[in-house]
């Protein structure tokens, strides 16, 4: 408690070779009798940093309170998402279960670079404690330009799954879990949460996250997990993230071994029942607007129902990521944009695409319209 010597904290440093010796402050005395969790971690961190670099882990001081950071400290999504009456939606909730899945709209193919090799990953637990700390994880992923403006997400229950698109819009959406599961006849005690945006440089990342369902909000699991063309040159901006957070095990590359992403193309075409439509404004056909009006909206993507669900005994494709067979809706891309106010078509499942990070399924379904 009254903290350690400089020539104590060297000798250790020098001496690290003979077994490693864990010093422990009052701060993080505390954390760990308040968030006992957070021990297996923080031992990790400490480990890592004296074995490895040579450095003592220890919180010098008291770090100040945090203020609640709001929503808007974050971007809003550039898209929007529409019922099938065209009303706008927070989010769409869907009929599944837990699987640590997402759907997005475009999905990077790290493989896909100049010069022979392969895309590597990156992965670390991140020290977040509660809700609070999930959104200053999304605050520092967009300081460092982290933020795309279209990231993707679920929040995942055991009998529903909620969909949406937005950092501002998945923190309105993870505060109001009490409204969220209002509907939910047995809700569980956790809510699991997959995260995913895309990155500089042509990689993308997943967050995902177990959270109590209860109102201390403790977090019991938080994962970054980078997909990225190679190992950058300047880490600094890794390091600093990693550090902020005390992630552990931080400083590995390894190389992915097989292809990042696995696409599969339909020869028959299947028909979508659509409730739902993703869209967002387009400045290329601005001067065809009325004077002073907005230009108009696009449609970029769909919500349909799933015609791949695992259900009445049918099995789902073998080509099919298995996390997905539950889930009551999809949200997928449209290759060929249309206008809004259009008369409705009939759409098709074109294609999918998919990637496995450490921990969860990023899927891309494409749908196509025949007239």
């Amino acid at each position: 408690m009254n903290g350690f010597t400089e020539s104590a904290v060297e000798d250790l440093r020098v001496r690290r070779d003979r077994g490693p010796i864990l010093l422990f402050g009052e701060e993080e005395l505390t954390q760990v009798l308040r968030t006992p969790r957070s021990l297996v971690n923080l031992l990790q961190v400490k480990r890592e940093e004296l074995i490895t670099h040579g450095r003592v882990h220890l919180a010098a001081a008291p770090k100040p309170r945090r203020r609640r950071r709001p929503a808007t400290d974050l971007p809003g999504a550039e898209a929007r998402l529409l019922g099938a009456d065209l009303e706008p939606l927070p989010y769409v909730m869907s009929g599944g279960g837990f699987g640590e899945f997402v759907f997005v709209q475009e999905l990077p193919d790290v493989d896909w670079a100049f010069g022979s090799g392969s895309g590597v990953s990156l992965d670390a637990q991140v020290s977040v404690f509660n809700e609070d700390g999930i959104v200053e994880l999304l605050c520092g992923l967009d300081s460092m330009g982290w933020n795309s403006g279209e990231p993707r997400w679920n929040i995942q229950q055991s009998g529903a799954n909620w969909h949406g698109a937005g950092a501002r819009e998945f923190v309105e959406a993870l505060r109001a879990w009490k409204k969220r599961e209002e509907s939910l006849d047995n809700a569980h005690h956790t809510e699991q949460i997959v995260y995913f945006d895309t990155c500089q440089g042509g990689g993308f990342y997943t967050l995902t996250v177990n959270i109590a369902s209860h109102r201390f909000r403790s977090v019991y699991h938080c994962h970054l997990s980078f997909q990225l063309p190679g190992i950058p040159v300047d880490l600094q901006p890794i390091r600093h993230l990693f550090e902020q957070f005390d992630a552990a095990e931080f400083s590995y590359f390894r190389p992915l071994t097989s292809p990042a992403v696995t696409q599969q193309h339909l020869v028959q075409r299947v028909p979508l029942e659509v409730v739902g439509y993703l869209v967002s404004h387009s400045d290329v056909f601005r001067d065809e607007a009325e004077s002073g009006g907005a230009p108009p909206e696009w449609v970029t993507g769909l919500v349909v129902r799933n015609p791949n669900r695992r259900q009445d005994g049918m099995p789902a494709p073998e080509e099919w990521p298995g996390r997905v067979e539950e889930s009551e809706l999809l949200v997928c891309a449209l290759r060929s944009h249309h206008p809004l106010d259009e008369p409705k078509e009939t759409y098709h499942l074109y294609s999918w695409e998919y990637a496995r990070t450490s921990d969860a399924v990023v899927l891309r379904a494409a749908a196509i319209r025949r007239r």
